[in-house]
């Protein structure tokens, strides 16, 4: 089977992280035997820099594992006009994709990740050359009920089946007469299961891009909580990650005089994030707001229990067996919830906690996604 990927977001620029999940997702389905994947990615330059535009190379090959991804360059004008933006967007992509065919077999099925702009133009795809098409959305879809959407979000629940990430996305839709499948996001937990060593003190890990809506200056300041109410105890913070608000969190530290316990290690490779993971009990989340949450995934990987507010996404594999959860920008409940959890740390079962993650694997979901490829086909 002939699977054509098609995100919204791949990691490039300065975050990183934002779209990872979509090449672990086409890594996972190239070990597949009975697949074979490719992925086009058009990538949106800004408009602050027309003259490096004008310049650089518009369009790469990048050979990835098990597959490769082709991008197209374009300037973003969607501040000026989304409506033209996004017919931009789809005049590129079928550039890109016609390309594409001189040297590749006709997909069975589009796989687009993001409903706009990469689902909208998917689905512009599909209908025109004949394909079925599947949208994994990642984060509110109801926004795209009212407004500039709307009329753009119509032809998609026409012409495209819909999944989502998490149940309460999809529940989003239904209240609008949309059925949408759950597919969860994917987690290389293998590269987690270590063996789990024994650690006494309270050890502290949050991976997270270091953006708004994060909170890492609440758990900061609820670990603090916890030193200054339990004299004796031995407690270390370390953040993995970076971002554009890296600055603001270490000033934070600074001016709560936290220092000594948290430390920022910047972003990290899975192999390094695991072996951190491994020296550590707990994993922190104090998000506003997290659709999925695949860091905690990666933590019952590892064998450790979470300690996450109630953000929606981790809601959803989350309860007393693995962890805990506390009402968002709640920091004294985060620091009662923490403290609690490392009382009891010895409670936690490693192998229930990675049996957890396992649902998660790249072949439970590679599973679920081929499967609605097939029925789709049909």
């Amino acid at each position: 089977m002939n699977i054509l990927v098609i995100p919204s977001w791949y990691p490039s620029g300065k975050d990183k992280l934002m779209g990872i999940y979509h090449k672990e997702f086409c890594e996972a389905l190239a070990k597949r035997d009975d697949i074979n994947v490719n992925m086009l990615y058009i990538d949106r330059q800004r408009l602050s820099a027309p003259l490096k535009y004008l310049f650089m190379k518009k369009d790469i090959i990048v050979e990835e594992k098990g597959y490769k991804t082709y991008i197209k360059k374009m300037l973003d004008v969607r501040k000026i006009n989304f409506d033209i933006q996004l017919q931009r967007y789809v005049k590129t992509l079928d550039k890109l994709y016609n390309e594409y065919l001189k040297n590749n077999p006709k997909p069975d099925v589009i796989h687009a990740q993001v409903m706009f702009p990469a689902g909208y133009a998917a689905t512009k795809l599909g209908v025109k050359y004949n394909i079925p098409v599947l949208i994994t959305e990642h984060a509110h879809a109801k926004r795209f009920f009212e407004g500039r959407y709307k009329k753009y979000s119509d032809f998609i629940y026409q012409n495209a089946k819909i999944t989502t990430v998490s149940k309460f996305l999809a529940k989003e839709l239904e209240e609008k007469n949309i059925k949408a499948t759950v597919l969860p996001n994917l987690v290389n937990v293998e590269i987690f299961m270590k063996i789990r060593k024994k650690i006494k003190e309270l050890k502290l890990v949050t991976l997270v891009a270091l953006r708004e809506g994060k909170n890492i200056d609440d758990i900061i300041a609820a670990l603090k909580i916890i030193i200054n109410k339990n004299k004796k105890i031995k407690a270390q913070l370390t953040i993995i990650g970076d971002g554009f608000l890296e600055d603001y969190y270490k000033k934070r530290c600074t001016e709560l005089d936290m220092d000594d316990y948290v430390e920022f290690v910047g972003r990290k490779n899975k192999d390094e994030a695991a072996d951190i993971l491994n020296n550590h009990n707990i994993m922190v989340i104090a998000s506003d707001f997290e659709t999925f949450g695949i860091p905690g995934i990666e933590a019952f990987a590892s064998g450790m229990p979470v300690v996450s507010t109630k953000c929606l996404g981790p809601e959803e594999y989350i309860d007393k067996s693995c962890g805990a959860l506390v009402k968002v920008k709640d920091i004294e409940a985060l620091a009662n919830a923490i403290l609690e959890v490392y009382n009891n740390i010895d409670k936690y079962d490693v192998e229930h906690l990675r049996t957890i993650a396992n649902k998660y694997s790249g072949k439970s979901i590679t599973d679920k996604a081929i499967k609605i490829y097939k029925e789709m086909l049909k």
